[in-house]
């Protein structure tokens, strides 16, 4: 019987335009798209429910505001958030 091969889904705004794009961090953008498509999240808590680091989270966090993917709030503790051009892919 032949091996079946499982092909994984990554949400499509996790792939990065201006950056080099590598599995684990594909990885992790989908993961944290997940958690803020449902409710704003600041950087700890995306991480605690995660359980990756605080950097890891931070640095994908920074990169998908770059592109335009994720907002943040002005208020502190900030708040990521998805934007409309986040939301125009994941709907």
């Amino acid at each position: 019987m032949s091996p079946i091969w499982r092909k994984k889904v990554y949400e499509a705004k996790a792939i990065l335009r201006k950056k080099r794009n590598v599995t684990p961090g594909i990885e992790t953008r989908t993961l944290i798209l997940e958690l803020v498509k449902r409710e704003p999240k600041t950087t700890s808590e995306i991480a605690k429910e995660l359980n990756m680091s605080y950097s890891r989270v931070l640095l994908q966090l920074r990169n998908m505001t770059r592109e335009g993917i994720v907002g943040k709030t002005e208020q502190k503790p900030s708040q990521y958030y998805l934007t409309g051009q986040g939301q125009q892919v994941l709907l």
